[in-house]
């Protein structure tokens, strides 16, 4: 336990008086903070810029009606859906409208050839936009109005009962996913990339030893399991206080800011709740230790700096596929699904599968316990299994070994461990 404490204390100390581990948590809690106050800064300008818009100065539309005869119920329709444009209704011809929608005149143009056949004229059509969307249902509108006014229906009656909403009260009785959607998905990305970083710190830490052959001299001073466990132990008690500065960032910033003016939607994104970051903080724990030891023992494997990605490049791929899993059911809505249940209990799967259903599902303590213990028994079998690979990829120069070799060094390493100890029990 000393030795492994002692390249604890070496691997932590090394790590956060790293310039690298400084500037990235500085410019995190930057980057947090600046996020946390964009969206009331952005509200602010665009609210300032509503203010000082001159009056009279509104954007036009056109609309030249071939269907309705000039009925009142056009323009009425379209001045309720466009209340921030002038709405204007003209009488040209198809290339005098796309002229002066492409000289700016117009924002946009519609022509009504039929009650429910329309041509809309815009300069630029973007991909995500809803213009044409907003534009179809106006006409629609336009339609049933008519259609009710020439059954004797008084237009005003018409338009109310177009127009009518009908209110509706959920009660959720379990999670309330709509509300807590965006704060977990920003937190399993804030995971995943964590995750990423700092197993290859690991790796890279174990590779830049082995170049320097200070791995040589360390193993003659310790024993591999220890500086095994020293070194993932102290790189994540690192990287976990970069995150409990970041996490901590992140809370006193949303919970400095004013959401009272700020949409629903924006106010969701914002608000992290603390038993979903205290989640968040030990499943990143559990899935380092998984992910470090894997990535350390095989990047032991390796004799170059740029023969270490080929190396890890197997367990990363498990990590990104546990990844998809877990947002295509969070987009899905299968959080309860044969897949996602049996991901909680997979222990390089279980880190992000079983945080996203405690955040956005009804979990039992019971399934959460479970969960975590296998975590933490593969840890210790990981560990163990890793502190082998290091033993051995400690003497391994040139191509790294396929996994058969491995395995075969391991079990031939264990049968000489075996003999030795006979021999030594023998003597006695």
């Amino acid at each position: 336990m000393k030795h492994i404490i002692q390249v604890l204390k070496f691997e932590y100390l090394g790590c956060i008086r790293s310039k690298s581990f400084i500037i990235t948590t500085i410019i995190f809690m930057g980057v947090i903070i600046l996020m946390a106050f964009i969206p009331g800064i952005v509200m602010s300008a665009v609210s300032s810029e509503k203010k000082d818009e001159p009056a009279g100065e509104k954007p036009v539309i056109a609309v030249c009606d071939k269907a309705y005869n000039g009925n009142a119920s056009v323009k009425n329709i379209f001045d309720s859906t466009y209340p921030d444009y002038e709405v204007r209704i003209i009488d040209e011809t198809p290339d005098s409208i796309k002229a002066n929608v492409n000289s700016g005149e117009y924002e946009f143009a519609v022509m009504i050839n039929e009650p429910l056949s329309v041509t809309y004229f815009t300069k630029n059509n973007s991909i995500v936009s809803m213009a044409s969307q907003i534009v179809q249902d106006c006409i629609q509108n336009i339609y049933r109005t008519v259609s009710f006014e020439n059954l004797g229906v008084a237009p005003d009656v018409s338009i109310r009962i177009i127009h009518s909403e009908a209110k509706i009260e959920t009660v959720t009785t379990g999670t309330d996913q709509t509300k807590t959607y965006w704060s977990t998905y920003i937190l399993i990305i804030i995971l995943y990339m964590a995750i990423v970083l700092y197993g290859n710190m690991v790796a890279q830490s174990v590779i830049s030893e082995k170049n320097s052959r200070a791995m040589e001299m360390l193993i003659t001073c310790a024993k591999p399991s220890h500086l095994m466990f020293g070194k993932v132990i102290g790189s994540g008690l690192a990287g976990l206080t970069q995150m409990v500065l970041i996490m901590a960032t992140a809370l006193i910033s949303v919970r400095s800011v004013s959401f009272e003016n700020m949409p629903e939607q924006i106010r969701d994104m914002l608000n992290f709740p603390v038993e979903a970051v205290l989640y968040a903080l030990l499943f990143f724990i559990l899935a380092f230790f998984i992910y470090s030891f894997l990535l350390g023992s095989f990047a032991s494997l390796a004799s170059r700096s740029e023969d270490m990605n080929v190396v890890i490049t197997p367990v990363m791929m498990i990590f990104i596929a546990a990844f998809m899993i877990v947002l295509m059911a969070m987009n899905l809505g299968s959080l309860d699904g044969p897949l996602m249940v049996t991901c909680s209990y997979i222990p390089f799967t279980a880190p992000l599968a079983m945080f996203v259903r405690i955040t956005m599902s009804d979990v039992s303590a019971l399934e959460i316990i479970i969960s975590i213990v296998v975590q933490i028994a593969s840890i210790y079998v990981l560990g163990i299994l890793a502190a082998a690979i290091y033993r051995v990829g400690v003497l391994l120069y040139g191509n790294a070994p396929k996994p058969a070799e491995i395995f075969k060094f391991l079990k031939e390493q264990r049968k000489t461990n075996q003999k030795i100890k006979a021999e030594l029990k023998g003597k006695k």
